[in-house]
């Protein structure tokens, strides 16, 4: 009887994810962030003063909303505002020219929002004419004769070459202690292959922190903390410029340069990913090198970039957080190319873990791990383990990516049998199991290392899009030691910067979580709000006058350089040292 409940199971999952043509969620804007939004049409001016009908889309209770805007910076562009009057704010369409090239497989929308109708889609290396920038993180792009949006998080104005296909052999030494984890990571695997076949699957069983702790071994540096923290952001795009074919020396003194800019600025942390796309910019048994130093995954330099990091902060007395996305890994084409020594490129190429512990999600375009299953978390865990045991960091940090989608069939077969029927709140605990187990995994290696996490300012789309319960970890010891909401927006529209800024405070209620405040730094000169000249420097002014906040974060590094011709952001940066220094 049980088998034949299974079997209805998996029939019922299957049909379900061929059925499912598109996400039923919203995609990340620049910052990460998710948008909700509705539609309508409205007749706009253009430059030569015809009439034409564009799309209305007005945002409600989105986590980056900003009030509708008339007049741009530049007096030769030409703004488009958009409004609703059941909106509580409206978006904007800047023109603008430009050629830029898809960094990743995206789909084309026929709106800026990823529940739009889809269009196409563009390949990694793709070039596009952007005829206009939306003040959601969207660029309007010519596209099959006509103009429609895409997410700008996957466009770039540098072309990336395109990944060789060739396999890489096998290179890697693994080490007793690393063979004993994998050993029991692929038991695991196996254990619960064979018991999902039972229908006995057990996905809440606890990782066994000490296990992996016990092999991978502890540290003892003492790590480098602030009690005012002072941060800066180093996304994956800011390293891999500095990364691609550099010799040592060359990617050393690119590090050091910047750092040393960082503190400049006055500030004090750095958060630098270290593993963006289940990939690794360090010697990891667990994961594969970064395609971005040749092209090629799992071609690593005769250097350690992260050992040159961390060596280059400590230097400038900074402290160094190393940033994780734990649960998005990469495209088809890069699992083809990975070598199969690694536990994900077994799970891509086994049909009973593809499609469970490694999930394909069709509009992203990556293959993300489902926290629902014990042996996943494991993995992630012996990744953190083995970054704490093997280097001097002084925190892990974790941003929003949690569940790329709200899609039933992401984890159906986990749900079935998991005894819940609460989806919302079992995904919920899922997460925040994940969660307290890389914390626990973190203070096992080294008590004195912090871990973080930076989710979205929008609190809703945090607790019923991401499910990630934040006023649980906020209010109970032993999940995270900080919190850094990216509250990345003006002071219009239905998310304000102090009102939310406000609401964080009142969330965090445990004495051992700090509260640092992310801010959007990407954003000067997008709108008239952020062409002020002062944005940075008067809402770093507002946090610090905030007794609930240790601090504050921006979002990210190349956005805070300015060119002698910026002189906005020159203005920028000149302000926000002098609140920095006075914080």
């Amino acid at each position: 009887m049980r088998k034949s409940v299974l079997l209805f199971t998996l029939i019922f999952t299957i049909l379900t994810l061929t059925s499912c043509t598109q996400r039923s969620t919203d995609e990340t804007s620049v910052n990460g962030s998710v948008t909700i939004e509705t539609y309508a049409s409205v007749s706009t001016q253009t430059t030569s003063s015809e009439t034409e009908t564009a799309p209305v889309y007005s945002t409600i209770e989105t986590s980056d909303s900003e009030s509708a805007v008339t007049t741009t910076p530049d007096s030769g562009s030409t703004t488009t505002a958009v409004a609703d009057s059941e909106a509580s704010s409206d978006y904007t369409i800047t023109d603008y020219e430009a050629t830029m090239y898809a960094v990743y497989s995206v789909n084309v929308r026929q709106l800026p929002d990823a529940d739009s109708e889809r269009i196409g889609h563009l390949d990694k290396g793709d070039s596009v004419s952007v005829t206009g920038i939306v003040s959601n993180g969207w660029y309007r792009i010519e596209f099959k004769g006509g103009e429609y949006f895409v997410n700008g998080r996957y466009l770039s104005d540098v072309y990336e070459e395109d990944e060789e296909t060739t396999t890489t052999a096998a290179t890697t030494t693994v080490t007793t202690a690393i063979t004993t984890i994998t050993t029991t990571i692929s038991t695991v695997t196996s254990a619960t292959t064979t018991a999902a076949s039972d229908e006995d699957v057990e996905i809440d069983d606890e990782v066994d922190v000490d296990e992996i702790v016990s092999q991978l071994g502890t540290s003892s540096y003492t790590a480098l903390n602030y009690s005012t923290v002072k941060a800066v952001w180093f996304a994956y795009l800011d390293i891999d410029t500095m990364l691609a074919g550099a010799t040592e020396a060359e990617f050393a003194e690119s590090i050091s340069e910047a750092f040393a800019y960082v503190v400049s600025l006055g500030c004090n942390t750095v958060y630098v990913h270290v593993r963006a796309f289940g990939d690794a910019y360090y010697y990891s048994d667990y994961y594969p090198f970064t395609s971005a130093y040749s092209g090629t995954v799992g071609d690593k330099p005769s250097y350690d970039p992260l050992e040159i990091m961390i060596t280059e902060a400590h230097k400038l007395g900074l402290s160094f957080h190393a940033w994780v996305n734990p649960m998005r890994t990469t495209t088809k084409k890069n699992f083809e190319s990975m070598s199969s020594s690694y536990t994900l490129k077994q799970w891509y190429s086994s049909g009973s873990t593809n499609g469970t512990y490694l999930v394909y999600d069709s509009d992203t375009g990556y293959y993300w791990l489902s926290p629902a299953y014990s042996a996943v978390r494991e993995l992630i865990c012996a990744g953190i383990a083995e970054i704490v045991s093997n280097y001097d960091v002084d925190g892990i940090h974790i941003d929003d990516y949690f569940y790329p989608t709200t899609d039933e069939s992401f984890d159906a077969l986990a749900f079935s049998v998991s005894g819940s029927n609460d989806l919302d709140q079992w995904r919920r605990d899922t997460v925040s199991q994940l969660v307290k187990e890389i914390y626990s995994t973190v203070k096992s290696c080294n008590s004195s290392v912090l871990f973080g996490v930076s989710p979205q300012g929008n609190l809703s789309n945090n607790l019923n899009k991401l499910y990630a319960d934040v006023e649980l970890w906020c209010s109970t010891t032993g999940y995270i030691d900080y919190i850094v909401p990216q509250i990345y927006y003006g002071y219009s529209g239905s998310l304000p910067f102090d009102t939310t800024a406000v609401q964080w405070e009142e969330l965090v209620t445990s004495s051992s979580v700090q509260l640092i405040c992310g801010i959007a730094a990407y954003k000067v000169g997008t709108t008239t709000e952020w062409s002020s000249g002062s944005m940075l420097s008067k809402q770093t002014d507002y946090i610090s006058a905030l007794s609930g906040y240790s601090g504050c974060a921006y979002y990210r590094y190349s956005s805070l350089v300015a060119s002698s011709s910026d002189t906005l952001l020159s203005g920028e940066i000149a302000s926000l040292i002098k609140s920095l220094a006075n914080y």
